[in-house]
């Protein structure tokens, strides 16, 4: 007897019966999700905080200020010493004469701002004591522009150093370490606008001077 034969196969993982091939039905379309009015503010905030923010940076690195820069061109000391002595029931004050005279030069390095300096002066310090004070004439620089701009120290005040050989060595060779320090409140002015906010300005200028021996050239230090 013979029995009809089966078309088709059969395997573990698959089977085949000659029938047609079954297909998973078709996932749901996807639902789009609505942006309610909130969403759409924030996102817009953002995006509008980060162009800004962009903007801002790029308006900074253009127009940034650069600081003013400050060297002493030449500097004479003609007069450093203690020739009185101021006395009083109590004390003996040494009195210092002194007579110095120097020429700084004076820049604004910016192409597009120009400054302003409110109460700009030099002073003359040794041992860190301050003897002179002097104001300078700058009111306003343009851009890219240098001043020389004269200073005169001369006069006398109560001496609070030491002026003995021993006390500092420099004497020895008959060297004076005279410092001149440049300060000032300083604003920008960009074009017609001039910033609200004032700077401070700082610069130490430090200076080893002989006896009527004019310096040579000598940049000084910006602190602030």
């Amino acid at each position: 007897m013979n029995h009809p034969q089966a078309v088709g196969y059969n395997e573990v993982t698959f089977m085949y019966t000659g029938g047609a091939v079954p297909y998973p039905p078709p996932p749901p379309p996807s639902r789009r999700r609505r942006l309610i009015p909130f969403r759409v503010v924030v996102r817009g905030f953002v995006a509008a905080s980060a162009i800004i923010g962009v903007l801002a940076l790029l308006i900074c690195l253009i127009y940034w200020p650069r600081t003013v820069r400050v060297a002493v061109a030449t500097a004479t000391l003609a007069r450093f010493e203690v020739d009185r002595y101021d006395t009083t029931p109590t004390s003996i004050t040494p009195v210092l004469s002194y007579n110095l005279t120097a020429v700084l030069a004076v820049s604004n390095p910016n192409r597009r701002a120009s400054v302003y300096y409110d109460g700009l002066q030099a002073s003359g310090l040794y041992q860190f004591h301050r003897f002179a004070r002097a104001a300078l004439p700058v009111p306003f620089q343009g851009t890219r522009r240098t001043d020389m701009v004269p200073v005169v120290l001369t006069g006398s005040s109560p001496a609070h150093v030491d002026l003995r050989p021993d006390a500092f060595p420099p004497h020895e060779k008959g060297v004076f370490p005279v410092d001149l320090m440049v300060d000032g409140i300083v604003r920008y002015r960009f074009g017609k606008l001039t910033t609200a906010i004032a700077s401070k300005l700082t610069i130490e200028c430090r200076l080893d001077l002989k006896l009527m021996v004019p310096s040579g050239w000598v940049d000084c230090a910006i602190w602030s």
